[in-house]
């Protein structure tokens, strides 16, 4: 069963940032499964979907998330 959490936030997109999420969430057991842009010229922001294998921690890595002041949806089951 995998687990998984979205990250938003507003553009523009950030590499920099992206890195750095990717980074924690990495050391945490996650990976990067999905990067979404908002369309142009449309509503909404850039979306990081994490996937994990564990739920305690995707649930670490959110609140990690948080902490630094990210916006955090999840964690829930991906329903593979």
């Amino acid at each position: 069963m995998s687990y998984m959490f979205e990250v938003y936030y507003r553009p523009p997109a950030s590499p920099s940032r992206e890195a750095t999420l990717t980074a924690c969430v990495s050391r945490l057991g996650g990976r990067l499964d999905y990067r979404e842009e908002p369309r142009a010229g449309g509503p909404g922001g850039v979306c990081l979907t994490y996937e994990f294998d564990d739920f305690d921690a995707a649930d670490r890595a959110a609140n990690e998330l948080r902490q630094l002041g990210e916006h955090v949806e999840g964690p829930v089951d991906y329903g593979r």
